[in-house]
């Protein structure tokens, strides 16, 4: 392109520029407002898993057939059956629910269920009634509590749900909101938005601060900062208001969007800032144009790559992580325009003075590349003896880092996920706290639905049903791993075993009362009737702080109910409930893990081809962009940490964050093979030009992510900790492993044959 076709574009580009930014300012305000409807909340936990399997098909079913087994569980320091404020809680909470949109569907007391046991027609012993309730609804300790089962409106609005409790306990005498200790699917939802509001208030505007703060060290100017800066915070702010006027909230795993755009966007326009002073040193107008003009193929090639990855986490069998890579994919392409068409005007506005200044001196020194008409920037002789210690030492570096590789793909297939509600905070959190005191002075409270299900037609009357929900009862309640067993027979009289005259009379009479009783057993969720089968309920109640997995837990039930199924096949047996759906969660995040990586890789390497000119070199310039993943991921299976669901974020991601850094290095590599360099050359002028640029970006990137190292939320600080070291080990990728493929036969091509053989 001629001399005055580039400047008539960049005169165009420049006008474009202008009326872009007049038009960014006084949309200004209305990018705020929009900024400032945003929501905090997570989705419910039914929301959380994985859709199409048959673990999740199970729950969908147990849920109609039983209800909603999402509880709030209640209960404070010294709570007892006889303390007075249980009633009174419980009384307060049904008096504020009345007055509102009801959101309780029901609510009974350990006072109310130890009643309805020791009361006519049980009258069971207050022993017998107290034992039965032990672990699941009465502590050993005499511990008592509120259960509350919420409506779906009040499933849906946990925050109003769970301040509908705190605010009953501020009207009771002696008891206040800070001294309940409260666990449940409820609960949890409204810990992880009480995380995500925190981390949004306190740590997005320190990560923003920390990634300016480094802008301005490495630019060495504080009009580039300012600039990178502006462009960045809008691209931001666009960012979080495309999320909250359509509707989005920004639950725990959406709440890294902002920073993950700032970041993003940051980035690109430091490698813009690198061609700002590039074309400073050959023209003196229409520089931020000609800098957008130069970089905007790469930077271009790498914002749809990088969307791209995000457009992979769409595959994911999860809702949060579905609407995160769509958001993402989207808000980058917004930032990434707003970049494109901001900063020629923005740029020449605060910068072109000084860059003038300073780089023109520079390249009237660099007398060598000005007489031979090159307007490119002069090679560092660091860079060229880098460029040399590479070419002298490629097979080594190739086989570290294809080693490396191996050696992290055999990891990988050990890595394990988590999905455990405890995982998600540190140990010393309220939260965890308040599990723990739980589980210590009530019982455990993971649950374990077991579900006898007896087909029809069928000879067995519900007496003879109700003998096996008994037996199998009986020995889960034996079960040292599970804490607490209820169903049916927790609110029936003892079945008589014997075989004396008595106890067949007395199955007699019972056999008639079950049968009586069958309808209110069906009410009361004990029971499931449908026209194929009659299914019973046992709850299995489960430690969530043991350290087994949930599919470890729920194969401990397993195992002590199979033996008995094998001996009889009147019935079937499904294990439901969500610590084993949460345990198939796991499964689903590492299955999500694999097709989002694998569909990043498959939509960015057609990309890198086009790029490269060329399937091989395609391929060989992708390698150094599946290593940070390898690397990152398989060491954490070597070390015996495990992946969660913020986690597997990481993986497309980082891939579109390392092509970008790629696709600067191979972008001007080229442009240097063309202009007649050898290989070792255009390495060392890459290296020169867009290798600073690159470390740029990386630290300006992981001081970003630094803050969110503090969150209050496992899977944020773990996102932040992942992208920390894959940013890191990118660049190892970039300016280590890739200029030695390059510089290796297999970074030979035809041109590159072609200029090495007239050198």
């Amino acid at each position: 392109m001629s001399q005055s076709e580039q400047s008539s574009r960049a005169k165009r580009l420049e006008r474009a520029s202008f009326r872009f930014v007049i038009l960014l300012i006084a949309l200004m305000p209305l990018i705020l407002w929009g900024a400032s409807k945003i929501q905090i909340g997570s989705a419910s936990a039914h929301a959380w898993l994985p859709e199409g399997r048959i673990e999740r098909t199970r729950y969908d079913w147990f849920t109609d057939q039983f209800g909603s087994d999402q509880y709030l569980v209640v209960s404070w320091e010294g709570c007892s059956v006889s303390d007075p404020r249980l009633v009174a809680l419980a009384q307060t909470i049904r008096g504020l629910d009345s007055k509102t949109e009801p959101l309780v569907d029901s609510l009974q007391t350990s006072k109310d269920i130890l009643d309805r046991l020791v009361e006519p027609p049980l009258s069971l012993s207050t022993t017998l009634a107290r034992s039965r309730l032990e672990g699941s609804f009465l502590g050993k300790d005499g511990t008592a509590a509120i259960f509350v089962r919420f409506s779906p409106e009040g499933i849906a609005s946990q925050r109003k749900s769970i301040q509908l409790v705190q605010s009953a306990a501020q009207q009771v005498d002696g008891l206040q909101s800070d001294q309940l200790q409260m666990v449940g699917s409820i609960y949890e939802g409204y810990a992880v938005d009480e995380a995500a509001e925190k981390s949004l208030k306190k740590l997005v505007l320190p990560s923003s601060l920390m990634g300016v703060l480094l802008a301005w060290i490495c630019l060495r100017s504080v009009r580039g900062a300012i600039t990178v800066l502006l462009i960045a915070g809008v691209g931001q702010l666009i960012a979080v208001a495309v999320v909250a006027s359509t509707g989005g909230q920004f639950s725990a795993v959406l709440i890294v969007l902002p920073t993950l755009v700032f970041m993003l966007t940051l980035s690109a326009a430091v490698h813009f800032m690198n061609y700002y002073g590039d074309v400073a040193y050959s023209h003196r107008e229409h520089l931020g144009s000609r800098a957008i003009l130069l970089g905007l193929k790469p930077s271009a090639l790498a914002t749809l790559t990088t969307s791209l990855g995000m457009i992979a986490l769409a595959t994911s069998q999860l809702s949060p992580v579905r609407t995160f890579g769509l958001y993402s994919a989207s808000c980058l392409c917004l930032a990434a325009l707003v970049l494109f068409l901001a900063f020629p005007t923005i740029s020449d506005w605060l910068c072109k003075k000084r860059y003038i200044a300073h780089q023109r001196l520079e390249f009237d020194q660099d007398s060598a590349r000005s007489s031979a008409g090159d307007s490119s920037p002069p090679v560092a002789p660091w860079a060229r003896a880098y460029a040399a210690w590479v070419q002298s030492n490629y097979a080594a570096i190739c086989i570290v880092g294809f080693t490396l590789l191996a050696v992290s793909f055999y990891g990988l297939w050990h890595l394990k996920s988590s999905t455990k509600f405890d995982d998600m905070f540190p140990k010393n959190s309220p939260t965890r706290e308040s599990m723990a005191w739980i589980e210590e002075h009530l019982g455990p409270i993971a649950s374990v639905e077991v579900l006898i299900k007896f087909p029809k037609p069928t000879d067995l009357e519900p007496f003879d049903q109700l003998v096996w929900v008994d037996r199998l009862t009986q020995k889960l309640r034996e079960n040292p791993d599970i804490g607490g067993v209820a169903s049916a027979v927790t609110f029936l009289p003892k079945l008589p075993s014997g075989g004396r005259v008595r106890d067949v009379s007395k199955r007699a009479l019972m056999r008639t009362a079950v049968a009586k009783q069958f309808r209110q057993l069906v009410e009361q969720g004990l029971v499931s009737e449908s026209s194929d089968s009659t299914a019973w309920r046992i709850t299995a109640k489960v430690s969530a702080l043991s350290k087994l997995n949930y599919g470890e837990l729920t194969q401990r039930v397993r195992e002590t109910v199979e033996p008995i199924e094998a001996q009889e096949h009147a019935f079937e047996t499904i294990y439901t409930g969500l610590s084993p759906v949460m345990h198939d969660t796991q499964l689903a995040l590492l299955d999500d893990l694999g097709s989002s990586f694998t569909t990043a890789f498959l939509l960015i390497t057609p990309v890198m081809m086009l790029i490269a000119k060329g399937i091989r070199a395609g391929l060989l310039i992708m390698v150094p962009n599946i290593l940070p993943e390898t690397l990152v991921f398989g060491m954490m299976a070597w070390f015996g940490y495990s992946i969660d669901i913020a986690g597997i974020l990481t993986a497309s991601v980082a891939m579109g964050i390392a092509v970008n850094d790629t696709l600067h290095f191979v972008n001007w590599y080229s442009h240097r093979l063309t202009l007649g360099d050898t290989r070792e050359q255009a390495i060392a002028d890459a290296f020169s030009n867009c290798g600073k640029a690159m470390i740029h970006t990386m630290l300006i990137s992981c001081c970003s992510m630094l803050p969110f190292l503090l969150a209050q939320f496992n899977p944020t600080r773990q996102f932040a900790t992942l992208m920390i070291a894959m940013m890191s080990s990118s660049i190892l990728g970039d300016l280590l492993l890739l200029p030695a493929l390059l510089l290796s036969p297999l970074g030979r091509t035809k041109q590159t044959i072609q200029i090495e053989s007239t050198s």
